[in-house]
């Protein structure tokens, strides 16, 4: 079905934003649907879901690695055609603005409720330190540093993208003392560190989507014992993915390299994510509590048992 040129415009910029986290994204393709819905011509409900159904396959075509714009997208357009024996076409179109509207807030009090249950884990006095930026950790981080004293935080470049330059900028703007470091370095840094705060794109029952370097930062942790904390919105949970199926979504070779100073057949990988086993990971901090690995499979296998 095609898309109008100004959806297909917001759909591009999610598919090329290397900035904002999967939340972020989440919410902006939850504004998609929600002006698709809005300026929809369609005279009756099975026209209407069509159109609809159209731009939730081009968004979780956007970015596959991130599981919350394929989970918003899914349960969105679930929930607007349960109710299409009872409504008519403008009234399901309401019905599915509204839900949007809901849905967008329902992950910010999400963000609210996990970075009150990483509180629980900080002691007073506690050096984090934290790899690619999430909005998630950013949140979670301000809420400790208000509640516990001497907190600091050691931040990672994070990466040719180099996120981890915004992550310290937003925390030094809140007052916690924060050292950025190059990647490189993580290792020097890792036995003054207490804990390792990660974020994440999608979590499976393989392990963790997120910002490339992530998995050699957890590696460290298990060496120097250090606990490694994941925080993500359960839309993150993807009881479907495999490890073999991620995708690490390859970014330009330029953005590592100068690629024109090398000899013929020297080929230039520059992932964005990496994948770390669930065996590393200490805990997961969600809205719903503090997860052990044990807890998301079971969960993930809930989730995929609801999908049969």
């Amino acid at each position: 079905m095609p898309i109008s040129a100004e959806i297909a415009r917001l759909v591009d910029e999610i598919q090329d934003d290397r900035s904002h986290g999967a939340i972020e994204l989440a919410r902006r393709a939850l504004v998609i649907l929600k002006m698709t819905a809005e300026h929809s011509q369609a005279d009756d409900v099975d026209r209407f879901l069509h159109e609809q159904r159209g731009v939730v396959q081009v968004l979780i075509l956007t970015r596959p690695a991130m599981a919350p714009i394929r989970n918003v997208a899914n349960r969105l357009i679930k929930v607007v055609s349960d109710r299409t024996g009872e409504l008519d076409v403008r009234s399901l179109r309401d019905f599915m603005v509204s839900k949007a509207d809901e849905m967008a807030a329902d992950t910010r009090q999400a963000v609210v409720r996990i970075a009150r249950n990483t509180t629980g884990l900080i002691a007073d006095g506690t050096t984090i330190m934290t790899h690619s930026y999430s909005s998630t950790v950013v949140a979670a981080l301000r809420e400790v540093s208000s509640e516990r004293r001497g907190i600091r935080v050691v931040v990672t470049r994070s990466g040719p993208g180099r996120t981890g330059e915004e992550t310290a900028r937003q925390l030094g703007g809140f007052g916690i003392p924060v050292t950025l470091i190059d990647d490189t370095a993580a290792a020097v840094h890792m036995p003054s560190v207490n804990i390792l705060m990660l974020g994440a794109d999608t979590v499976c029952a393989d392990g963790v989507v997120n910002g490339v370097g992530s998995y050699q930062l957890a590696v460290v942790s298990a060496a120097t014992r250090v606990p490694v904390y994941v925080l993500c919105d359960s839309l993150k949970f993807d009881p479907e993915l495999t490890r073999e199926d991620a995708d690490l979504e390859d970014n330009e070779p330029s953005e590592a390299f100068e690629p024109s100073g090398l000899p013929a057949g020297v080929i230039v990988s520059n992932p964005r994510f990496d994948f770390t086993p669930l065996e590393l990971v200490t805990g997961i901090v969600t809205e719903d509590g503090v997860l052990s690995t044990v807890d998301v499979v079971a969960h993930l296998k809930d989730m995929e048992g609801g999908l049969t």
